[in-house]
C-alpha cells in the first residue's frame, strides 16, 4: 500500500488593498472657540475669527474641488472657493458650542450650500428649465443606448408621454443650457502658443488675399479675352442669377445660342487661366533655380 502523505494547504493569497488615506488630524481649537464666542465685537474677535477661517479653510478647497469636478470647464474653481469662504464665515458666526456637533460636519453643509447658491445666482437659465433639460438628456441617452442610434422626437415623446411639439420645444430648451467657451485650447498642455477654438473660426467678413488675386485675374481675363456678348452672358448668368432662357430674351437670341456662348466662354477662360498659371510657374522656377558654375581647370605644373 502506498503511504499516505499529509499535504498542508498553503493559505490563499490575500488581495492587496489600497492603503487607506490618513485623515487630517483635527487641531484642538476649543480654547479659540471659547474666546471667540465670549469676545465682544472688535479687533480681538476679528483676529480669532480669521484664525478659525485659516484653520478650516481646507474644507473649502475640498468641497469646492468636488463640486467643480461635475461642472463644465467654463466654471472657475476659484469662484466656487470664494463663495465657500463666505459660507465658512457664516458657519463660524452661527456655530453653537453647547450642541456638541463637530464643526467640520456642521460647516461642510454650509459651505456646500453657499457654493450651490452662488451657482444658481450666476445661472441665467431657470431651475425648472435646467431640470427639464436634464430629463430630456437622460431619456435620449437611454433610448440611444437601447436602439443603437439617435432617437426621434416621436420615440422620446412615447417615453416621456409628451407630444412631438412638446419634445421639440424641450430639445430647444436643452440646447440653451449648454455653454461652450471659445478660449479653450484644443490640446490639454499648457503651451501658450497652442491653437484655441477662437483662432480656428472663419471671419466671413474679412477679405482673403487669395480671393482678391483670383478676382483680379478673372476681371483681367474678362476684359482682355472675352467679347462683349460673352461678358454679358457671364454677368447675367453668374451675377444677376438669370436662366439661359431669360438671358436669351434680354439679348434677343435663342436659348441654345446662349448655351453655346456660355460653353465657349468657359473654355476660353480655362485656357487663359491655364496659360497664366504656366507663366507664373516658369517665373518661379527661374527665381528659385540656383546659378550654374563652370569648373575652372588649373594648368598642370611640371616639376623639374
Amino acid at each position: 500500500m502506498c503511504p499516505i502523505v499529509a499535504v498542508s494547504k498553503s493559505p490563499a493569497p490575500r488581495s492587496r488593498r489600497a492603503p487607506k488615506r490618513k485623515r487630517r488630524p483635527e487641531p484642538d481649537m476649543s480654547g479659540v472657540w471659547s474666546e471667540f464666542k465670549s469676545a465682544d465685537a472688535g479687533q480681538k474677535r476679528d483676529e480669532l475669527r480669521n484664525e478659525l477661517v485659516e484653520t478650516y479653510h481646507y474644507l473649502v478647497k475640498v468641497i469646492g474641488n468636488r463640486i467643480a469636478a461635475r461642472l463644465p470647464r467654463s466654471i472657475d474653481v476659484q469662484d466656487l472657493r470664494s463663495a465657500g469662504v463666505f459660507g465658512l464665515m457664516r458657519a463660524i458666526e452661527n456655530y453653537d458650542l453647547e450642541r456638541g456637533t463637530p464643526f467640520p460636519s456642521y460647516c461642510a453643509t454650509r459651505i456646500r450650500g453657499a457654493i450651490l447658491d452662488e451657482l444658481r445666482a450666476q445661472d441665467w437659465v431657470p431651475r425648472l428649465v435646467r431640470n427639464r433639460a436634464g430629463t430630456y438628456r437622460d431619456c435620449t441617452a437611454k433610448l440611444q443606448k437601447r436602439l443603437g442610434r439617435e432617437p426621434s422626437n416621436y420615440e422620446v415623446g412615447q417615453m416621456l408621454k409628451m407630444t412631438t411639439a412638446e419634445v421639440e420645444k424641450l430639445r430647444r430648451e436643452s440646447n440653451l443650457t449648454s455653454v461652450y467657451t471659445l478660449n479653450q485650447q484644443d490640446s490639454d498642455d499648457d503651451d501658450p502658443m497652442a491653437l484655441r477654438k477662437l483662432d480656428a473660426l472663419m471671419d466671413k467678413d474679412s477679405h482673403q488675399p487669395f480671393d482678391q488675386m483670383l478676382a483680379k485675374d478673372l476681371a483681367r481675363a474678362l476684359m482682355t479675352t472675352l467679347a462683349k456678348n460673352e461678358r454679358t452672358v457671364i454677368a447675367l448668368y453668374y451675377h444677376e442669377g438669370l436662366t439661359m432662357k431669360e438671358i436669351g430674351r434680354v439679348m434677343h437670341i435663342s436659348e441654345s445660342r446662349v448655351c453655346q456662348i456660355h460653353t465657349k466662354t468657359l473654355k476660353k477662360l480655362k485656357a487663359y487661366l491655364d496659360r497664366l498659371a504656366e507663366e507664373k510657374s516658369e517665373e518661379e522656377k527661374k527665381t528659385t533655380t540656383p546659378p550654374k558654375f563652370r569648373a575652372i581647370r588649373r594648368p598642370k605644373t611640371q616639376l623639374n
